[in-house]
């Protein structure tokens, strides 16, 4: 029996960037954090950048990161589309830290860099739930509902869509976890007649 996936539901893109990462890292160590809402109720060490577009400060990684996108886009998914950067944002999460799971809402895809790796760093995406509750005999490709990604290299980058549920799972490693967190929209016009939008 031949298996085809024809409708997948989320295409993660996995990439190793070129940027130098320890520099990267050096300008993510002074950068001002605020504990994040649910580390507060639930002390889990995780702490949010005070500004919400460091990669304006970080020209030649956002350069990179855009470029990269831009391929996964259009010559990867075939997408006939351009993007915009709307936020981004810098997470620091210490030993024992976690984040519950979550999407980025309004945003149409999401990415996340690492400039430093471990093999304790995992990322944990979520399938959309569905009505049926049926039990796997072993998980797979088709049936798993959840796929944890291991980030254990250095100057590593993940797009997903936003509204694809992940967490930050519990960094069990003695090293700080920084990661850089954006969203993108589209740019210029998208759809066709009476669904056209122009984002600007």
């Amino acid at each position: 029996m031949r298996i085809e996936s024809i409708f997948p539901q989320a295409a993660l893109g996995l990439i190793k960037l070129e940027a130098d990462s320890n520099e990267v890292l050096k300008h993510l160590e002074n950068i001002e954090f605020e504990m994040t809402d649910a580390s507060i109720q639930k002390e889990a060490e995780v702490y949010i950048s005070k500004n919400h577009n460091v990669l304006d400060d970080i020209i030649y990684l956002k350069h990179e990161i855009y470029n990269n996108i831009k391929n996964y886009l259009n010559n990867i998914m075939k997408l006939k589309i351009d993007f915009q950067f709307t936020t981004s944002w810098v997470t620091k999460t210490l030993h024992n830290g976690y984040s519950q799971k979550h999407a980025h809402s309004n945003s149409f895809l999401s990415g996340v860099y690492y400039p430093i790796g471990d093999k304790n760093f995992n990322i944990k995406f979520y399938k959309k739930p569905s009505f049926w509750n049926v039990q796997a005999i072993e998980s797979n490709t088709l049936n798993a509902d959840q796929c944890n990604v291991n980030i254990a290299e250095n100057s590593v980058l993940i797009l997903f869509p936003s509204d694809l549920e992940h967490s930050i799972e519990k960094n069990l490693s003695n090293k700080t976890r920084y990661s850089i967190a954006f969203n993108t929209l589209p740019l210029g016009e998208i759809g066709y007649k009476d669904n056209k939008i122009n984002f600007k």
